[in-house]
C-alpha cells in the first residue's frame, strides 16, 4: 500500500520529467538537422518512405508507406495488351521522386523459385555454382534469365545448404525495367511478389548487378546490422554538426585574415599619422612660443620713449619684468597700458635716481595678456 502511495505521489513528477525530455528532444533534434547541408537533410526527411510497385497478372497495384506499413495509393488494370494505363504513369511520376527506395514486386507466375540443396563447401562460390548449374536446376541456361539467391539452412551435420533461387526471364525484366526508366523510375530491389503483395526485408533481389547501388537490403533484414547502423547514424548526429561548425569557424577565420591583415596595417599607419601631428603641434607650439618674446619686445620698442631703456627683460611663463633707466620713468606705466599683449603694469620696486647718467632706475612687472584680450 505504501509503495502504491509513493508512486502516486511520484506519478506527476515522471510524467513533468518525461514531457520535458521529449521537448528537449524536440528541440535538439531541430538543431542537429539546422547544422546538417540542405542535401543531406531532405535524404533524412524522405528516409523509410517506400513505394511499391506490385504486379499482378492482370493489374497493377502502387502502395505508399514505409518499412511496417504501406497503404494503396491506386490499383488499375493492365489494358488488352498489356500497356500500362495512363492513371499508373501519372502516380509513378508523382510519388517516385518522393521516395525513399522504389519496390517492383513481380507476380508469381513471372518468377520460377526453386530450394536446392548443394554442399556447404560451395558457400563461398555459390553464385558461380548456381550460374553453372542453372540448365540443371532450371529449364533455362544462365544467359538467358536474371537470379538471386538466399540461404535457408545450414546443416553442419550433414555439410549441405539449404538454398532459395529465384530465376526471371531476361527479356520480361528487361522490357519492365525499360519502361519504367522511361518513366523517371529506377527500382532498387525487384523480387517475387506474393497474391496480396507482401514481401519481406530480406528478399531475393533480381534487379541486375549492373543498376544495383548497394546491398542495403542485407543490412535492413540483419538486426544487429541495424543496430549499429543506428549507433553510427545518432554519433554523426552529435559528431558532424561539430565538425561542419569548425570547419565554418576555420573557413571564416580565413576568409577574415585578408581584412584583419589590412585594417592592423591601416591602424599603423593611423597611429604614424597621429604621431606625425602631434609633432607638427609640438613644433608649431614651440615656434609660437619662440616668435612670441620677440613679438612683445617690438612692441615695447615702439612703446618705450627715446630717453628709455631696458637692461634687462625676463618673460617667466606668463609674467614680464623690466629693469633700465629713463627719463620718464613716470609715465612709462601710462605707455606700457596701451600694449595689446601686456596688463596689470605696476612698478616692482620704488624708482631711484642714478646721479651718474642723470636718469630714473625702474623695475617694472606685468602679465601677458591671453590671445584676443588686446585692447581694440
Amino acid at each position: 500500500m505504501t509503495n502504491h502511495v509513493q508512486w502516486g505521489a511520484l506519478g506527476p513528477t515522471v510524467s513533468s520529467l518525461t514531457t520535458l525530455a521529449q521537448r528537449f528532444w524536440l528541440w535538439w533534434s531541430q538543431e542537429l538537422l539546422g547544422l546538417i547541408p540542405p542535401a543531406w537533410r531532405e535524404r533524412l526527411r524522405r528516409r523509410g518512405n517506400l513505394l511499391l510497385i506490385a504486379l499482378h497478372d492482370s493489374h497493377c497495384d502502387i502502395r505508399c508507406g514505409t518499412y511496417t506499413q504501406t497503404e494503396t495509393a491506386i490499383s488499375s488494370p493492365f489494358g488488352a495488351d498489356g500497356e500500362w494505363p495512363p492513371t499508373l504513369a501519372a502516380t509513378l511520376l508523382e510519388r517516385a521522386p518522393k521516395a525513399d527506395r522504389v519496390i517492383l514486386l513481380l507476380p508469381p507466375g513471372k518468377v520460377l523459385r526453386k530450394v536446392i540443396g548443394l554442399p556447404s563447401a560451395t558457400e563461398s562460390g555459390l553464385e558461380n555454382v548456381l550460374r553453372f548449374e542453372m540448365d540443371r536446376h532450371t529449364p533455362f541456361s544462365s544467359e538467358q534469365v536474371y537470379f538471386g539467391y538466399r540461404i535457408l539452412e545450414r546443416d553442419r551435420a550433414r555439410q549441405r545448404l539449404q538454398v532459395e533461387l529465384l530465376v526471371v526471364l531476361r527479356e520480361y525484366l528487361d522490357g519492365l525495367l525499360k519502361h519504367l526508366d522511361s518513366l523517371g523510375v529506377r527500382p532498387s530491389l525487384v523480387t517475387l511478389g506474393h497474391d496480396d503483395g507482401r514481401w519481406s526485408g530480406d528478399a531475393v533481389n533480381l534487379l541486375p548487378g549492373s543498376r544495383r547501388r548497394g546491398r542495403s537490403g542485407r543490412w535492413r533484414g540483419n538486426p544487429r546490422l541495424q543496430a549499429i547502423a543506428g549507433l553510427v547514424i545518432v554519433a554523426l548526429l552529435v559528431v558532424f554538426p561539430l565538425l561542419l561548425q569548425r570547419q565554418r569557424t576555420a573557413s571564416l577565420n580565413d576568409a577574415l585574415s585578408g581584412p584583419q591583415a589590412v585594417a592592423e596595417r591601416a591602424a599603423k599607419v593611423r597611429d604614424d599619422i597621429q604621431r606625425l601631428e602631434s609633432g607638427r603641434d609640438y613644433l608649431q607650439a614651440q615656434r609660437m612660443r619662440a616668435t612670441e618674446p620677440l613679438l612683445l619686445l617690438k612692441e615695447l620698442t615702439g612703446l618705450l620713449p627715446d630717453g628709455t631703456w631696458l637692461s634687462r627683460f625676463e618673460l617667466i611663463g606668463e609674467r614680464v619684468r623690466m629693469e633700465g633707466e629713463s627719463t620718464e620713468a613716470s609715465a612709462l606705466i601710462g605707455l606700457l597700458e596701451q600694449s595689446r599683449m601686456l596688463q596689470n603694469v605696476s612698478f616692482a620696486s620704488p624708482v631711484t635716481s642714478n646721479p651718474r647718467t642723470q636718469r630714473d632706475r625702474f623695475s617694472l612687472v606685468a602679465e601677458r595678456r591671453a590671445p584676443g584680450e588686446g585692447t581694440p
